[in-house]
């Protein structure tokens, strides 16, 4: 209970970061999906992600608009469409809150693995605090669920290991698969499955192997059942020209991104934690006692290392989650070393120098993100001094203002996305319907995929067909025929490290452009983008 309480305080500490808009990059593209499915269509427009997480996202968002509307008394789903224009907070919380519940419910299953081998629940209170988890824990992203997935899958791998069985193979296939429906990166956990089966001292048979790998298979497709349906596009999305597209983003090290990988698998605690020190501790300890459960839980982790460092981002923490457990269980058999009836002070040291660490950088991220926002700041300045119909031009919509359109901008982007067989078109007609009037005229700056670090261009092709995106290379006297009045620019936005073509542009908006306000991140006070708001001279 201890591990569950302190892994909820840090998960709800935060949550609300950038509500009621949506601060983070990556959210969006998740909640418009989800959103998506409700004009008709469980096809998925995009294959970024797997399916299953947006699937239950819609149906979240299916109970949210049963209670909203008064079980459809009240209102139909049309103003549903509208209301979500206008006031998308409430669906990012749900989906937070359902992630930092798949979170809790992974520190839950490896407590449960782990409470008949030893008195303190190591594995479980490093799961329930480790930075890379907390952070995760509180956005809608999907790593959450396949997070709980894996462990769900691991606990089964040590079944098999220890129990055998045809039962634990197919509960740790179908597991294992959900968790790759979720989010990509859990594939190489799966290798737990085939390494359990051989290692397993308990009578095996090939066919109970087979049957588990059938139903990672199944696991997949119950979530993602478009990879099939649809599989030329599935394989467009997720094939190898994506990864070479990523290689070429730029120059990179193989090398400096093992470091990186290497360094996210130390820090399982927070960095100055023991808990990596404990894993390597831990592996030595298990090889003496019972080499088969470290020749399952050592490999897949090696995996992942090998497999994250082809990638340019195969850096970030979150990427390693499927494999967490069993760095988690690696990490207990070395802590709990230090157990005894006569070490009671050792026991409280080792668990300041593995949990106070990872505590100390959640609460520290906590307070970060329920700080006042430059984004807000910016949005209030703008919306108390510029008059309605201003033409404003603005990177992408989480470096800066969420600021409202026009009515008659979004008629016209309704009507283009329609025609080019965008879905999105029925946002844009609802928002138009419901609007509350006022607003501004929004420009986007146009980014290519190289600047923005995708790794594919299909994906920044699709979302910046749906948004009013301008050119903005040819300089100013462009950017002045778009009827823009002022310029927004953000830190968080186009940098010239990434986009040189756009020199042209900034150096004449810094040279002809009066610098109107400038919003500045304070230390310990205010967080969020540098922003520079420039007007245009006629």
């Amino acid at each position: 209970m201890a591990a569950l309480s302190l892994g909820l305080a840090f998960r709800l500490w935060g949550i609300l970061w950038g509500l009621p808009h949506a601060f983070n990059a990556d959210e969006p593209h998740l909640v418009n999906l989800a959103v998506s499915f409700g004009g008709g269509s469980l096809r998925p427009y995009a294959f970024k992600y797997p399916s299953l997480w947006p699937y239950l996202l819609f149906v979240a968002y299916g109970f949210y608009f049963l209670i909203w509307s008064g079980f459809g008394l009240l209102h139909r789903v049309s103003e549903f469409a509208g209301y979500f224009g206008w006031h998308p907070g409430g669906f990012y919380l749900i989906g937070r809150l359902m992630s930092a519940a798949a979170s809790l419910g992974a520190v839950f299953v490896v407590w449960r693995v782990e409470r008949r081998e030893r008195g303190v629940p190591w594995a479980a209170l490093l799961i329930a605090l480790s930075p890379a988890v907390v952070d995760v824990g509180r956005t809608l992203k999907p790593d959450s669920m396949m997070l709980l997935f894996c462990a769900l899958g691991w606990a089964c791998a040590l079944r098999v290991l220890d129990e055998g069985g045809r039962r634990p193979r197919l509960w740790c296939g179908l597991f294992f698969g959900l968790g790759f429906s979720s989010q990509f990166t859990a594939l190489p956990a799966a290798l737990a499955l085939p390494l359990a089966h051989f290692l397993s001292r308990k009578p095996k048979k090939t066919a109970w192997l087979l049957q588990g790998l059938a139903a990672f298979g199944a696991g997949f497709l119950i979530g993602t059942p478009y990879a099939l349906l649809d599989f030329t596009r599935f394989r467009y999305w997720t094939g190898m020209h994506g990864i070479a597209a990523t290689a070429a983003l730029g120059d990179w090290s193989r090398a400096a991104v093992a470091r990186d990988v290497a360094a996210n698998l130390w820090n399982l605690g927070g960095p100055g934690s023991i808990a990596g020190l404990a894993a390597v501790v831990g592996l030595a300890a298990a090889l003496r006692r019972d080499a088969r459960k470290a020749a399952l839980l050592a490999p897949p982790i090696a995996a992942y290392v090998l497999v994250l460092s082809s990638f340019p981002d195969g850096g970030w923490p979150r990427y390693l989650l499927g494999v967490f457990p069993a760095l988690a269980f690696l990490s207990a058999e070395g802590l709990s070393l230090c157990e005894g009836r006569e070490r009671p002070l050792l026991v409280v040291l080792v668990l300041i120098l593995a949990l106070l660490p990872g505590a100390a950088r959640d609460g520290v991220e906590g307070a970060r993100m329920s700080r006042p926002d430059t984004r807000q700041e910016a949005q209030d300045w703008i919306e108390a001094r510029l008059p309605a119909q201003t033409g404003v031009l603005m990177d992408e919509p989480h470096a800066g203002p969420d600021l409202a359109m026009t009515k008659s901008e979004l008629e016209d982007l309704a009507a283009r996305v329609k025609e080019a067989g965008s879905p999105r078109w029925r946002l844009f007609d609802a928002m138009a319907r419901s609007h509350p009037g006022g607003g501004y005229r929004i420009l986007r700056v146009a980014r290519t995929a190289r600047d923005l670090g995708t790794y594919h261009p299909k994906q920044v092709e699709l979302s910046q067909a749906d948004a009013p995106v301008v050119d903005v290379r040819p300089g100013l006297d462009f950017v002045r025929a778009q009827r823009v009045d002022y310029v927004l620019t953000s830190s968080y936005g186009a940098d010239l490290s990434r986009a040189p073509e756009l020199s042209v542009f900034f150096s004449e908006l810094e040279r002809q452009a009066p610098l109107e306000a400038v919003f500045t991140p304070v230390p310990g006070k205010i967080e969020g983008p540098a922003l520079r708001l420039y007007r245009l001279k006629p």
